[in-house]
């Protein structure tokens, strides 16, 4: 439709077509969705064992710029090319002497997830001084679990995951298990793999 000879009024079809690019940008993959999703895939307290059920931190998350990302290497946000948001929650028993802390990046893609769990695992393997390997079974597309190789973080036990568009981290300290996969990060590591699947 034309009106004044010059300007013409765009089409249904053009209206539906703008509005659903529009609303992409709402996806997993942008920093709104990402927030929220980040969000979402953190466990709740009512997930927790019951001696973990106090809560340090509260679920959080926000949309992640580059320029201002963590790059310590024992945090996921250590490698945020194409991340675009975080998430973070943590429990504890009373004392705060066992805690479970989770972490989860969102990346753009699984092709990013995937780049950021490959230099996770590049630098956990060439760090041997710093962190020993738990052989443990696979959670998500693709895992690893390691424990501090001396001082205090000898009984913290650790595992990275990365499903889809996530990578997370959950780290139990407090574990005091070294050869084997503990049995409360294996129950938590499970409920987060199930989060980021129905997430994704």
């Amino acid at each position: 439709m034309w009106f004044g000879g010059r300007q013409k009024v765009p089409g249904f079809g053009a209206v539906v077509l703008a509005m659903t690019f529009a609303l992409a940008g709402c996806g997993t993959g942008s920093k709104l969705g990402g927030s929220q999703a980040a969000e979402n895939v953190l466990p709740p307290r009512d997930s927790m064992p019951t001696e973990l059920g106090t809560v340090i931190n509260k679920p959080s998350s926000r949309a992640l710029n580059r320029k201002k990302c963590s790059f310590t290497a024992d945090m996921p946000s250590g490698w945020c090319e194409d991340a675009v948001a975080e998430g973070h929650t943590g429990y504890g028993n009373g004392d705060g002497s066992k805690r479970l802390l989770f972490d989860v990046i969102v990346y753009r893609n699984d092709t990013a997830a995937k780049y950021a769990f490959r230099k996770w695992n590049t630098s956990i393997r060439h760090t041997p001084s710093k962190y020993r390997i738990v052989n443990a079974d696979k959670f998500g597309s693709e895992s690893m679990v390691f424990v501090g190789a001396s001082g205090a973080s000898r009984d913290d036990q650790q595992i990275v995951i990365h499903e889809g568009h996530f990578v997370g981290t959950v780290k139990f300290l407090g574990s005091g298990k070294r050869d084997a996969l503990d049995a409360t990060l294996s129950k938590m590591s499970d409920t987060f793999v199930k989060r980021m699947q129905k997430e994704d």
